[in-house]
């Protein structure tokens, strides 16, 4: 197990190495994790080896950068036909998933990690997180093309905590959310409301006819921002605002899946949140940021 630990006022974070760089645990010292992940999986003597026919998934959750949109994850590289020719974009790149990453530089309350370039997206991603003075951690994302040939994504940031967690989106109207199909045909859909310029999930309030409620809401939020209430602790996360112009058009900046179960155990709510899609040239970065603080409810 390649676990990092980094601690500054009263915080701590800690990053799995060689399951995609992702964040695993955040919370306070002496407190539950916020973060929606197993930990017996950190610790797992087998761990998934990236391959363009490697298409198995494990759910070890916590935060991970994916990129975007999902419909290209396959159509740019050559090495997997059938996937490329698959109107299944299930599942994501693994070398970006599931590749190890490499500490570049740690101390304290930051460590900088580098993965390893992955032939299918054609990117290499190096990841900055830093638990700051103030108690709130800073995490930031570059991306580098490492081919000789442009490639176009966007950054696609995953924060997952419970599925029954109260949640929030700051909107203007309504008409700002789009609420997609349910991933499969016998699950219903999840219920939400908006609220004095809130969207929330209302996942204690779902449609009793299905064992499981699925979707995802597209968000055109007033501010970059996702609150959720994780217990006694209230989780916001900040991002950067961009033009939609520059989001692509079948995704949105600010994006909340929710898998519903009656079980809190047995369900899962994704905070998402899209950069600018890009061209890169060769060599080319292109780099996006977030912010997460926890204060007590």
């Amino acid at each position: 197990m390649a676990l990092i630990h980094i601690q500054n006022a009263g915080i701590e974070a800690s990053v799995l190495l060689d399951v995609g760089g992702r964040i695993v645990s955040f919370h306070r010292v002496g407190k539950p994790n916020v973060l929606e992940s197993d930990p017996s999986l950190w610790e797992e003597s087998e761990r998934l080896h990236p391959a363009p026919d490697m298409l198995d998934f494990r759910a070890y959750n916590g935060h991970e950068v994916w990129v975007g949109p999902q419909s290209q994850w396959w159509r740019q590289q050559d090495l997997n036909p059938e996937k490329y020719d698959s109107d299944l974009f299930w599942p994501p790149d693994p070398y970006i998933s599931f590749g190890a990453y490499e500490v570049v530089e740690q101390s304290a309350h930051s460590v900088t990690i580098e993965g390893e370039p992955s032939p299918l997206s054609g990117v290499r991603l190096t990841k900055r997180v830093t638990i700051e003075a103030d108690g709130s951690l800073f995490f930031e994302v570059t991306a580098q093309n490492i081919r000789q040939t442009p490639v176009s994504w966007d950054l696609w940031l995953i924060t997952r905590v419970n599925g029954h967690n109260p949640n929030f989106v700051p909107v203007s109207s309504e008409k700002d959310v789009f609420l997609g199909e349910p991933s499969h045909p016998y699950q219903g859909r999840p219920t939400y409301k908006v609220e004095n310029g809130f969207f929330s999930f209302t996942p204690l309030v779902n449609d009793g006819r299905f064992e499981e409620c699925t979707g995802k809401a597209y968000i055109k939020a007033s501010k970059p921002v996702i609150i959720t209430h994780c217990g006694d602790e209230c989780l916001t996360l900040e991002f950067e605002h961009h033009d939609p112009a520059t989001i692509h058009p079948e995704q949105a900046e600010i994006e909340l899946y929710n898998f519903v179960h009656k079980e809190a155990a047995k369900s899962l709510l994704e905070l998402e949140y899209h950069s600018p899609y890009v061209t890169l040239q060769p060599g080319e970065r292109m780099s996006t940021w977030s912010r997460w603080r926890l204060s007590v409810l």
